[in-house]
């Protein structure tokens, strides 16, 4: 029968923190628990940790979360040499405190660990959510067995590695998928539904580099008629990386301080699908090329806002420039988006139309975290057998 995620051993190693915001590494972790295999989420390292721990995710049995503590540091102060057996006996120990050798190693985090085969793995799956440095390939990417990527531009970077290279979206969690399934027998008909009252959603970690603070003010000021409400990391004490600039705050205690604004915070993927039903319109503005890191080639709450039906008003996401699923920036210059911003919220007042909205819940009920699983599970097959 070829390959399976069943009854595997899995070693996710994640850029990100076990917690209560979660992004495709979290949401890849659960679904391959679900499927029978016992997962280890290895966080990144923490001086605050004390040697290794392995503890219950609390969200599946078969899942655990690895906190440990680096046993190295001042990486650029080594010798490259040096830094290599550091990472190998880094490797050894998390391997021998896990206490069962991986039979997948799926790595979302670039430049830690370096070589995959050190895990001795007989499959290793190297998967780039997010754009890494554009100056040199990841060796976990040159080591890999097969590598995924969710947007051209990142393809574009993994196809220089001369390994089978394969582009997955971003995927859509399972709570987000039932409330689409009820969002899609809600539109029995064509008849739209003119809005007076407006409700805009934003979903994701306030305290991230890309957002277009300025224009982002520029629209929360500019619409005091709409409510605007926040789902995301806004304060340091989250699993979430922060980018430490007083702009970041500034905009922050500006979120604080309007009075149709809703900071709501992190909360877990249930409540989020479920609270993200009152929302009328969703939105992105980030900054594009503010960052090595970041250029808007795509999003994983994207997914996520398409699931609910409502329009999403963008920045250019080149990974949907060929679609209509998104009301987005046709250049990657943002000057224009407060006039986009305000058309869509014209178009909503007057009814959006219903064929539209089925067509964007349709599509994010084809990109759920199952299927791709499945979708990966074939094409591992295909590569190592």
């Amino acid at each position: 029968m070829g390959f399976l995620f069943k009854d595997k051993t899995v070693y996710i190693l994640s850029s990100e923190k076990w917690g209560t915001m979660r992004i495709s590494k979290h949401h890849y972790a659960i679904e391959l628990a679900e499927r029978g295999n016992e997962v280890y989420f290895i966080e990144p390292p923490d001086l605050n940790n004390k040697g290794i721990r392995i503890v219950p995710s609390g969200e599946h049995a078969s899942l655990y979360v690895v906190k440990y503590r680096p046993i190295y540091r001042g990486k650029r102060f080594l010798p490259g040499f040096i830094y290599r057996v550091l990472i190998w006996g880094q490797i050894t120990y998390l391997r021998k405190a896990i206490g069962k050798l991986p039979d997948v190693v799926w790595c979302f985090d670039p430049y830690r660990f370096l070589n995959l085969t050190w895990f001795k793995a007989p499959v290793s799956i190297f998967f780039a959510a997010d754009l890494f440095s554009q100056h040199f390939l990841p060796e976990e990417s040159l080591t890999a067995d097969i590598c995924f990527g969710v947007s051209d531009s990142i393809i574009d970077l993994l196809k220089l590695t001369g390994k089978n290279v394969q582009f997955i979206n971003h995927g859509l969690n399972r709570f987000f998928a039932e409330t689409a399934t009820g969002y899609l027998s809600e539109l029995k008909n064509d008849q739209s539904h003119p809005k007076e009252d407006i409700t805009v959603g934003y979903v994701g970690n306030l305290l991230m580099e890309a957002p277009d603070r300025e224009t982002m003010r520029q629209v929360i000021t500019a619409h005091p008629n709409i409510k605007f409400i926040f789902w995301g990391q806004y304060e340091k004490e989250g699993n979430l990386v922060a980018f430490n600039n007083p702009q970041v705050f500034a905009f922050i205690e500006f979120l604080r301080s309007q009075p149709n604004v809703i900071l709501r915070g992190a909360v877990h993927p249930s409540v989020l699908s479920e609270e993200c039903k009152k929302v009328d319109i969703f939105w992105l503005c980030w900054q594009l090329n503010i960052s090595k890191i970041w250029d808007g080639s795509n999003s994983h709450k994207v997914m996520e806002y398409l699931s609910t039906g409502k329009p999403v008003v963008s920045h250019y996401i080149s990974t949907y420039k060929d679609s209509n699923l998104v009301d987005m920036l046709k250049t990657r210059d943002n000057s224009g988006y407060a006039d986009l911003f305000a058309r869509v919220v014209r178009r909503v007042k007057e009814g959006e139309p219903v064929d539209r909205q089925r067509e964007r819940i349709i599509f994010s009920m084809s990109n759920t975290y199952q299927s791709h699983i499945s979708s990966i599970e074939a094409l591992v097959a295909r590569q190592c057998s």
